[in-house]
């Protein structure tokens, strides 16, 4: 992801309608909470299911605001120290299934994806990325317990390509995203590398070279189970170094358990940088926006199973080659997940993964939103079909402004998290689907 600077423009118009889903002509962005509150370096807006309607807004310097009765609430829901640079940074939040429901366990639990402080220990020449556990006093607690506990550490390169969102799916498994290390074309190849790999620039050393610093889980989604805790270290739980006894456990049906020398958190590979993904509520698809390099962004589907292979670096979008842009032939000579969603870097530059819309504007339902860093348009597109995008990208203006992430809350309304600290929420009078109300 590339971060851009501020925008102020707020307006919000229609600019090209869609076969497949007309706008309502008021389709627009309502501020939230109101049209005078702003954030500090917000990346994500997230709701736990546990009927409260609160909003948790996440900022990159540590603190997650809450937003609750239409109201932004004085004292932060938590406060982390973290390392912030380019990209770095508190960068996600996913509260457990059942946060917030009375007799179910780990109903207190939520979780975090962030860059550890330079002054903590550090694996990798870069401060850790980590994923932490967090607790609440009581489920409907506005303050959460200032101490985590750290479940999972990934060493790192730089301060760039951390990816960093993280997501409960429909199975109860904690799926994280992690960039490539930021490299430029992925020199060393840690993004296909299903084990050990060091700084070596040399893609074609997988578990071949045991010198220096291994970087296991780069340019990745994992998958863990964060239920199931408390059991011995292994050798494939790879982000578990130094963690112990084991804060999670790795799912039977991950698709590399029962095989020697792989990491068996991965989930899928061959990923620059998913910066920001999401699952459609209704039939539990995981999208992931994956952000290019030279030519092409990327929104591509994973598969239901896991163990698929992205194509980072061999191809950027459905382009061939390390990424020199030559051809069209990805996946058909490479064998990669090709994506959904592919454009070119003419007026865009960094593509903002959001959510396929299951809110209460009718019309709008099955449409994925999505955004990116270098460009002032709400975009979006059909999601069926092989390539979301043969019948043509559509867009709202927002002005001259970037978005950097979205959110969705328990109703399904989407929430868009613009570069000027504003955060806004789709909305129409017309709900139904012969738009009288």
């Amino acid at each position: 992801m590339r971060l851009n600077t501020f925008f102020t423009a707020a307006a919000l118009a229609a600019a090209s309608l869609p076969a497949f889903a007309a706008p309502p002509a008021d389709l627009s962005l309502v501020r939230v909470p109101d049209a005078s509150t702003t954030f500090s370096s917000a990346v994500a807006v997230r709701a736990p299911h546990d009927g409260s309607n609160r909003l948790f807004v996440v900022q990159r310097n540590g603190t997650i605001r809450v937003i609750k009765n239409g109201a932004l609430l004085a004292t932060p829901f938590l406060t982390v120290s973290t390392s912030v640079g380019s990209e770095s940074g508190l960068l996600g939040l996913a509260f457990h299934p059942n946060f917030g429901k009375a007799n179910l366990p780990h109903n207190t639990e939520f979780y975090i994806f962030y860059t550890r402080p330079g002054a903590d220990a550090q694996l990798g020449s870069y401060e850790d990325e980590a994923v932490a556990r967090y607790t609440v006093p009581t489920p409907t607690s506005d303050v959460a317990n200032s101490a985590g506990t750290i479940i999972m550490r990934l060493p790192d390169l730089a301060d760039n390509h951390n990816g960093g969102d993280i997501h409960f799916g429909a199975d109860g498994y904690l799926y994280i995203s992690s960039g490539d290390s930021g490299a430029q074309g992925n020199p060393h190849g840690f993004a296909e590398c299903l084990w050990k790999k060091p700084a070596d620039n040399d893609k074609n050393s997988c578990g071949t070279n045991p010198n220096g610093t291994q970087y296991f889980l780069l340019g990745k989604m994992l998958r863990v189970d964060v239920d199931t805790r408390g059991g011995t270290v292994t050798p494939d739980m790879c982000g578990s170094s130094g963690i112990t006894p084991a804060e999670y456990s790795i799912p039977a049906s991950n698709p590399h358990v029962g095989t020697s020398n792989t990491c068996d958190e991965i989930w899928s590979r061959g990923y620059r940088n998913p910066w920001r993904f999401s699952f459609d509520r209704a039939d539990n698809r995981l999208i992931i926006g994956d952000v290019g390099q030279g030519s092409w962004e990327e929104i591509t589907v994973d598969l239901p199973a896991g163990g698929a292979d992205h194509g980072w670096s061999r191809c950027e979008g459905r382009h061939y080659d390390d990424v020199s842009g030559s051809g069209t032939t990805c996946p058909a000579t490479t064998s990669t997940v090709a994506p959904v969603i592919e454009y070119s870097h003419s007026g865009r530059c960094a593509v903002a993964g959001g959510y396929v819309f299951r809110g209460p504007i009718a019309s709008m339902r099955g449409t994925y939103f999505y955004g990116d860093s270098c460009n002032s348009n709400l975009w979006w597109s059909e999601s069926t079909g092989a390539a979301w995008d043969t019948g043509g990208e559509h867009s709202l203006a927002l002005g001259t402004g970037t978005i950097y992430g979205f959110g969705e809350d328990e109703a399904g309304n989407l929430y868009v998290v613009r570069s000027n600290g504003q955060i806004g929420r789709l909305s129409s009078d017309s709900i139904f689907e012969d738009d009288f109300e």
